[in-house]
């Protein structure tokens, strides 16, 4: 047998109930806490999950920061006349970072609204799919928040990269 589940009295303390099984038995008697922890560790040192996993967030990451990158460099190629324009007439190269991080950010949030929105709706689909069977998915608090993290610095960094040439452009380029 594997493990046994066994509950206290009320107002009973379970780590001494645990600690006077362990003596009694030599059995090891773990805590609801105790029991959850054990199983991650076992799962983080004796399987690969991790490292799969890791490897995909990091892919991820990697392709999704491409992506952005190349969006932003290809918005900065295609309006270069325009940022001339606008340098010509007297804009800072502050107001100019200033503008393209404002879009950054709003492309950034819109973006992950509506990925966060379908990955909601497909789970919402999934678990009416799949009565009477418990949910398989789970998404605990940090997930959203460290996805909207790295996906801010994705945008970020990328609008940042992609103003290099912007910032290296001389105003007469609009009279060329």
């Amino acid at each position: 047998m594997s493990f046994i589940l066994a509950g206290v009295e009320p107002g009973a303390n379970t780590q001494e109930v645990c600690e006077r099984i362990q003596e009694h038995t030599g059995l090891m008697a773990l805590t609801q806490d105790g029991f959850t922890w054990r199983t991650i560790v076992y799962y983080l040192k004796r399987t690969g999950i991790p490292i799969n996993f890791g490897i995909t967030v990091l892919l991820g990451f990697i392709i999704g920061a491409a992506v952005a990158g190349q969006t932003f460099y290809l918005f900065t190629l295609d309006n270069l006349k325009q940022f001339g324009a606008l340098k010509a007439m007297g804009t800072t190269n502050a107001r100019i970072i200033g503008m393209v991080l404002v879009q950054g950010l709003v492309v950034g949030i819109l973006g992950y609204a509506i990925g966060f929105g379908l990955a909601a709706i497909s789970e919402e689909i999934l678990m009416h799919q799949i009565k009477g069977i418990p949910p398989a998915m789970y998404m605990a608090w940090p997930i959203p928040v460290m996805t909207a993290g790295c996906a801010f610095v994705i945008v970020m960094g990328a609008a940042l990269v992609s103003l290099l040439r912007v910032l290296r452009l001389e105003p007469a380029v609009v009279f060329r």
